[in-house]
């Protein structure tokens, strides 16, 4: 256990290693930003709604799938993989470390996007919904990367299977669509894209349409923060195995 505990950290190390100094680890900061100052320019009374709420129905997903996208488009890019697949290694090891990999650089930007906020609200000062507490905002962030983190491997598997562009258009669109459609009925719980953003009305108090709501409202009572969390780890670990199959099987073309 304790070696390949050890074999799977080089294996992300490695990994990380190959996105030094690039773009990509750009994006992680980028993104965040690009939430904050839309949210501060264009509505800074409704601050930290807003950049809560554009950033898990717009830029998240869009996120979410940027980066594995950015990570298979390297490695194809580089040798379509012919560095990987002739080597006496465990494909499917090298498949979770590049999951794994995407879901710590997500993790970092959701925490990045939380900071700016919370600090943010000092320099606005109060705000017509309220500012936030430091302990609210994190567990919303904490709750938006587990309910959101299944995307990592649907997105790789996109990006392998059908491109670059495929994987983001996809991604976003259902994010935005579904999500937003389903969030606020019943049907919540049966899509996935809906999880992240029908827990931040009991959490934030925002509606899926980023409108603040009152402590009365009903789906604040019918929105469970647990079964979405243990939902969304389970698809990711069945998402995670079965493409890390999948890719096992891959050649190089």
């Amino acid at each position: 256990m304790e070696r390949e505990y050890r074999l799977m950290k080089n294996y992300i190390f490695a990994e990380n290693l190959k996105h030094k100094h690039s773009f990509l680890l750009k994006i992680l900061l980028i993104a965040p930003i690009i939430a904050l100052l839309n949210a501060f320019v264009l509505m800074p009374s409704y601050f930290s709604t807003n950049a809560y709420n554009w950033w898990y129905v717009i830029l998240m997903p869009a996120t979410f799938a940027l980066i594995p996208s950015m990570m298979h488009r390297k490695e194809e890019r580089k040798l379509n993989y012919r560095a990987i697949f002739p080597l006496n290694i465990d494909l499917k090891k090298i498949w979770i470390s590049k999951i794994l990999t995407a879901s710590i650089y997500l993790s970092i930007t959701a925490i990045l996007h939380m900071l700016g906020v919370f600090v943010f609200q000092f320099f606005i000062g109060e705000q017509l919904t309220g500012n936030y507490a430091f302990t609210t905002l994190l567990f919303a962030s904490v709750l938006l990367v587990i309910t959101n983190i299944w995307q990592v491997p649907f997105c790789f598997f996109l990006a392998k299977k059908f491109g670059f562009i495929a994987s983001i258009v996809v991604n976003a669109v259902l994010g935005l669509v579904l999500g937003i459609l389903l969030a606020d009925g019943s049907m919540w719980i049966y899509c996935p894209y809906s999880w992240g953003i029908r827990l931040m009305v009991p959490v934030m108090r925002i509606l899926p349409n980023g409108i603040p709501t009152e402590v009365s409202n009903p789906m604040i009572l019918n929105t469970s923060l647990l079964v979405p969390c243990i939902l969304s780890i389970c698809l990711f670990t069945l998402l995670t195995f079965i493409t890390a199959k999948w890719f096992s099987k891959q050649e190089v073309k």
